[in-house]
């Protein structure tokens, strides 16, 4: 609603140390209040993903692959390259939030499902991190 872009790694079975390592450590209770602050345009860790890992965020304004794929649309800039490089190369779910349409998505398995409504977030994202998950497909 407020327009923020936003980009947020979790970690699932596959370990993200790697990319932990690239940012700047937390290691911080997850909370609405916690994102809305990291990705307020201007502050000094809004550039970059935040990874979650269980329950805390690990690390925020890390750095991620980006993405190579050429049929991926031009409507779509580095921080949806960046979720659907870490998707490739990872089995992690990235929630990614387009700062100037304000539309949410959500890379996993190498694809990119976009414009997603609150709702179909929540679903989506409760069906990928749930326990005994059947596939990784969005």
């Amino acid at each position: 609603a407020r327009r923020y872009g936003a980009l947020i790694v979790i970690e699932r079975d596959e370990g993200l140390r790697a990319f932990v390592e690239t940012g700047v450590p937390l290691d911080a209770r997850l909370s609405y209040d916690l994102l809305v602050n990291l990705f307020t345009p201007g502050t000094p860790l809004h550039d970059g993903a935040a990874v979650v890992q269980g329950n805390r965020i690990a690390a925020a304004s890390c750095f991620l692959p980006l993405s190579g794929r050429a049929d991926l649309s031009t409507e779509y800039g580095s921080r949806h390259r960046a979720a659907l490089g870490i998707a490739e190369e990872t089995d992690a779910v990235a929630v990614v939030v387009s700062e100037e349409r304000g539309a949410m998505g959500v890379a996993v398995g190498g694809q990119l499902r976009s414009n997603l409504t609150r709702r179909e977030l929540r679903d989506l994202l409760i069906e990928l991190l749930s326990l005994g998950r059947a596939g990784v497909s969005p």
